[in-house]
């Protein structure tokens, strides 16, 4: 039986927000939950889930959701596809996430810090309501209005936050690609959404590992780049990040610096915009693991609604609470961050290497500003804090209640580890979800147990399930498909450019032949109990430190000329070693290379400097590694899951798995070796080069 490192006491669950909830839910609906507990938690969701429009009412009333409700919380509840939440509901995202700035206008909203830059900058609510009021006067002069998307691509600065919800107030659409991202994986993304404007910042400071230089990486040529792909933008703005001036020579004439047009914009009340609860508010993307990335529309009440629950219920956030969580602004963590605003907490954010330029400097970070919530991906706990037996004595954690990991699994010893050198007793909660729907399907909450290696069961409103290929719950213990039988708030509108929805239901409903349908979210997890644990994921995305990498980018970017002729095929896959960490690898085919020779380092260097160009620097592999042949299918497809099979040691079965070349002979045994050595091998977690 796994280990139990904390059991949350009645007074903790009765002053959580979960508690209050419960009573309110009591009171207000005449159920009976029970004694606070775990089995009254799974009383409260089995009621989430049966009485959906109850519960989702009840939500808006107990959380503060601002707006006018409407007659009805949901409609056609029994059709995941069909239903639609608060149908006649009038809301703004800009103002819920502005709030609190009129009761609490000089408490820190926002504080970050970039990775080795002296100077926090700390944004009070005036400060910021007041920037978010320049930028949306900015953005009516730029002529954005209802439905016009405004892409971005920024590191993880205040800025990004502020631009959200200025173009939220415009009614237009959000989409933000961080500056770590390539060009051509950013192209990709933007070109499909034709956005009016681009904001772009100028380059950003990535700090390298410990006792190596940082980077100033210019990308005003990737600017150029994009204005020359994306043909759709008509206005360019340069957000100055590394330099006052930047030179603007090489951009087209319609470009100028946000210092520019800010230049004479005085912040004024901001007239904040009810619009439909379900007006698209952010288009986010998938990782392009099967051709084009998925565009994903995400709409205002549902993000907020669904963010609300797992903010306050989940996660216990309390009114004048420290959040912090690890993402860029490409990662939809960012998205879930941002809403910390609407739940009237004080959101911390941290750019540049996690590890730099001490590996406890996010835990630092958190400590010197009273976090309360610290969020981070499993792979920085156990590929940089545990390995560098990172320790929280020395550091003020008195206002530290819950540790919160996502982006892969974190193992039992990873658990043990965060009990016994960072904190003892301390609440840690698993999240689990996806950019599918901008949220998660399991995450802690307030009256369960922390048990080694297991999340804490399915988020209120989640009707999760586990099932077989046939569509059938599996057996406690065994492993399955994650799925969803029930209508979520968070569901997205609808992927940009699928007029019909075909992509849309091809890609979620349609693997189970069922009625009414169930969303398949692409997890393999098991229950244990009432609690969840993931197992990675059941299709072929590579998940890098919580990044998740579609294959099809990788191979796309071997493509360019400098590697033409010198490789004939490849294949990714990814994989954890022996102590949990996470590890990409690149198998190549090199023309004229025979087993036992080694490969010119500077060719490798080269492999992974073109990835990291183009893809972008947080998708470059761990390992390039030549091979005599990459494992196919019969019909002659990559075979990327059963090769990370092979390398965890794991059987292949012969009639599903070929060498280069066919012949229809297993060749596995040769990945199984190359599995030995790299189970063994320290993955730092984030790739620089």
């Amino acid at each position: 039986m796994s280990e139990i490192l904390h059991q949350p006491t009645l007074p903790e669950m009765n002053e959580s927000r979960l508690g209050a909830f419960t009573r309110f839910a009591q009171e207000r609906e005449g159920q009976n939950f029970g004694e606070i507990g775990p089995e009254a938690y799974q009383k409260l969701h089995a009621w989430s889930v049966n009485q959906p429009e109850k519960f989702h009412d009840a939500v808006w009333n107990f959380c503060g959701i601002i707006g006018d409700k409407g007659q009805s919380a949901i409609q056609n509840s029994n059709n995941i596809l069909d239903a639609s939440f608060f149908p006649d509901s009038k809301i703004s995202f800009t103002e819920n996430m502005l709030k609190r700035a009129e009761t609490h206008p000089d408490d820190p909203a926002i504080i970050s810090r970039v990775a080795g830059v002296e100077q926090d900058r700390i944004l009070s609510w005036k400060q910021l309501y007041d920037n978010v009021s320049r930028w949306d006067q900015a953005l009516e002069k730029l002529g954005v209005g209802e439905g016009d998307r405004v892409a971005t691509y920024l590191p993880h600065g205040p800025e990004a936050y502020i631009l959200m919800m200025a173009v939220a107030n415009r009614g237009g659409i959000f989409s933000s690609v961080g500056t770590e991202m390539g060009a051509q994986a950013t192209a990709a993304r933007f070109a499909q959404i034709k956005p009016k404007v681009l904001i772009a910042a100028d380059g950003y400071a990535h700090m390298a590992r410990e006792g190596q230089p940082g980077k100033l990486e210019d990308r005003m040529g990737l600017v150029a780049q994009l204005q020359s792909e994306v043909k759709s933008i008509e206005q360019t703005v340069v957000v100055p990040n590394l330099q006052d001036g930047p030179d603007l020579s090489g951009l087209n004439g319609a470009s100028i610096l946000s210092t520019d047009l800010l230049k004479d914009v005085q912040p004024s009340k901001i007239d904040f915009v009810r619009r439909d609860f379900n007006q698209p508010l952010a288009i986010l993307f998938s990782s392009g693991s099967t051709g084009q990335p998925k565009c994903f529309v995400h709409g205002v009440g549902g993000t907020l609604v669904k963010h609300a629950i797992e903010h306050q219920l989940q996660s216990d956030v309390r009114s004048g609470d420290r959040v912090f969580f690890h993402s860029t602004t490409s990662w939809m963590m960012f998205n879930w961050l941002a809403s910390g605003l609407a739940n009237d907490a004080t959101i911390l954010i941290y750019d540049g290497n996690p590890a730099y330029p001490a590996a406890d400097s996010q835990l630092q970070f958190a400590a010197d500003y009273g976090c309360t919530h610290l969020g981070t991906a499993a792979a920085i706990i156990q590929d940089v804090w545990a390995r560098s037996d990172v320790k929280g004595e020395g550091l003020d954690l008195s206002h530290f209640r819950s540790l919160m990991y996502t982006g892969s699994v974190l193992s039992d010893d990873g658990f043990r580890y965060v009990n016994d050198s960072i904190k003892q007793g301390l609440s840690i909660n698993g999240v689990c979800g996806g950019t599918d729907f901008v949220g998660c399907y399991a995450a802690g909450n307030p009256f369960s147990p922390t048990v080694a290696g297991q999340l804490k069961g399915p988020v209120l409103g989640m009707d999760v399930d586990v099932w077989d290929d046939e569509g059938k719950q599996v057996n406690d213990g065994d492993v399955g498909e994650l799925v969803v039988k029930g209508p979520f708030a968070s569901r997205p509108l609808y992927f940009w450019n699928d007029e019909d929805g075909a992509r849309f239901r091809g890609e979620y409903f349609e693997h189970f032949k069922c009625d009414p349908p169930v969303w398949r979210h692409g997890d393999a997890v098991k229950r244990v109990g009432v609690q969840l644990v993931v197992e990675g994921r059941s299709d072929t995305t590579l998940n890098q430190g919580g990044v998740r990498i579609g294959t099809q980018q990788l191979y796309d970017a071997l493509s360019h000329p400098d590697l033409d002729g010198l490789i004939e095929d490849s294949l990714a896959a990814s994989f954890k070693d022996a102590k949990g960490g996470d590890h990409t690898a690149l198998f190549l085919v090199l023309k004229d290379w025979q087993p036992g020779e080694g490969v010119d380092a500077a060719f490798i260097k080269q492999v992974k400097g073109i990835i990291s160009d183009s893809v972008g620097r947080l998708s470059t592999p761990h390992e390039v590694i030549p091979v005599p042949y990459v494992l196919k299918t019969p019909n002659g497809k990559r075979a990327e899951k059963p090769t990370a099979q092979a390398i965890t040691g794991k059987n292949v079965k012969a009639a599903e798995t070929y060498g280069y070349g066919g012949g229809g002979e297993l060749k596995a045994e040769l990945f199984k070796q190359v599995g030995k050595d790299l189970q063994q091998k320290p993955v730092y977690g984030f790739v620089d080069e």
